[in-house]
């Protein structure tokens, strides 16, 4: 018995199942490494636009990480997700003036999801 069909068509499954649990084929970013601030989760709205928010931490550190989709699943601007971060998390955590951390910015490969670094 040939072994490659089998090895492929596991590769696949593992692709399809992959698909679906991020959401359709919606790539997300990763962050295992970080801690969910649960009391910092919302969905607001802007401007005609709907977004939910995430807050991240390393424990113990600065700075936050907050992570903006905008629903449904629709690719934004680093400016728009950082407008959104920014105006929601500076009375939720800052006590100090807001201070960028552009070096952490990331976002998935459709632009739907960016991780915005904000540290106060």
């Amino acid at each position: 018995m040939n072994k490659v069909p089998l090895i492929s068509l596991a590769a696949l499954l593992v692709a399809v199942i992959t698909g679906c649990a991020t959401g359709g084929g919606v790539a997300s970013i990763d962050t295992s490494r970080l801690s969910l601030v649960k009391e910092n989760q919302a969905q607001i709205t802007k401007n005609g636009a709907t977004y939910s928010l995430d807050t991240y931490i390393v424990p113990f550190q600065q700075p936050y990480y907050v992570l903006v989709r905008q629903n449904p699943n629709k690719s934004m601007e680093l400016s728009e997700a950082v407008s959104v971060a920014t105006e929601y998390i500076k009375p939720r955590g800052c006590t100090a003036p807001i201070s960028r951390r552009t070096d952490l910015d990331r976002s998935n490969p459709s632009k739907s999801q960016w991780l915005i670094g904000i540290e106060c």
